[in-house]
């Protein structure tokens, strides 16, 4: 399992109008191979972030994802940047408290 994870900074004027334009995309990617959690959100404390988190089956799954992503993304003026990395999983459970 993979976990793709991190944060986007953009303009706080345009934070709203950036998600909105997310949410068709986010509906495509829910629903690809291998897509078990796909969301960009944003933060409840920082106006101009935006958090980004999915998990994926492989690396494959995820591949295939970014493939697609590179041939339809625009960038978009309101990113002032992104930092966001992968996490190879080998093992997960419930939480224990």
């Amino acid at each position: 399992m993979l976990i793709v994870a991190g944060k986007g900074c953009v303009d706080p004027d345009h934070r709203e109008a950036f998600l909105a334009g997310f949410e068709a995309s986010l509906r495509r990617t829910r629903a690809e191979p291998g897509c078990l959690d796909y969301v960009v959100s944003a933060d409840p404390v920082e106006p101009g972030r935006v958090n980004v988190y999915e998990r994926w089956e492989s690396k494959e799954h995820l591949a295939a994802h970014l493939a697609g992503m590179a041939q339809a993304s625009q960038p978009s003026p309101a990113v002032r940047g992104m930092e966001i990395m992968q996490y190879e999983i080998s093992a997960c459970g419930p939480l224990q408290v």
